[in-house]
């Protein structure tokens, strides 16, 4: 791959709409850190269940707070918003020795917009935050009683 596409797509936020593959996993460090691996899966455009084309897959990537709160909400088959940037891997295979290489989203910004069907139980849409209920009408300030003003 060029170079310079490389850098752009470094450089730049992606926002990527899918399902997740599997359960997310975490791993913990000696030191305190935490990262939470997930694979999101994306249907090409115009697929259908069972018409034998493989989704495009990418890695995605989370640390710390992130990691955990995305551990915690999400679950295979979800469907999740993340935006971030996009980072290429490269290794060697230990079992063929050949060069390997792929794509991972290092994730910013996470929402979940819908929890798979489980067991049976229609999908649910994640709904926003409700609003605070309005409490009861403020008590009027001193002034504000007719019997005070001055006209």
């Amino acid at each position: 791959m060029n170079e310079l596409l490389i850098q752009l797509l470094r450089a730049s936020q992606h926002l990527f709409v899918g399902r997740l593959g599997f359960e997310p996993e975490m791993k913990y460090f000696d030191s305190g850190l935490l990262v939470c691996n997930a694979r999101l899966l994306i249907n090409q455009p115009g697929s259908k269940r069972d018409d034998g084309k493989q989704p495009d897959s990418f890695k995605l990537v989370l640390w710390n707070d992130k990691a955990q709160a995305f551990a915690d909400a999400c679950a295979k088959g979800d469907l999740v918003e993340v935006s971030g940037q996009v980072k290429s891997e490269s290794w060697t295979d230990r079992n063929t020795g050949e060069e390997r290489s792929a794509w991972s989203v290092q994730v910013e910004k996470w929402e979940l917009l819908m929890k798979a069907k489980r067991d049976g139980a229609p999908a649910q849409q994640q709904a926003p935050a409700p609003a605070p209920a309005p409490s009861a009408a403020p008590a009027q300030p001193d002034w504000a009683s007719s019997d005070s003003l001055p006209f």
